[in-house]
């Protein structure tokens, strides 16, 4: 008997398909918190903040990459 994986069955088995949706997500996350920051005022707090969330973004999507890459090496 052959079983099919649903797509998220798939994602739950398959690491680097992981990595990749982190990727994703994460990039998704950054085009968001720029679409916000271009609506706030230059230097106001809310900005100042905005942009510390966005730096945090960046960072995490470096992280993910890293990880995608790893798990790529790892698979070889």
């Amino acid at each position: 008997m052959t079983t099919t994986l649903s797509h998220s069955d798939a994602l739950l088995h398959d690491p680097l398909l992981q990595a990749g949706r982190q990727v994703a997500e994460a990039e998704e996350r950054r085009e968001q918190q720029m679409r916000f920051l271009s609506g706030l005022a230059q230097g106001s707090p809310a900005r100042i903040y905005a942009e510390h969330v966005l730096s945090e973004i960046e960072r995490s999507i470096a992280l993910s990459r890293m990880h995608e890459e790893l798990i790529q090496n790892l698979l070889g």
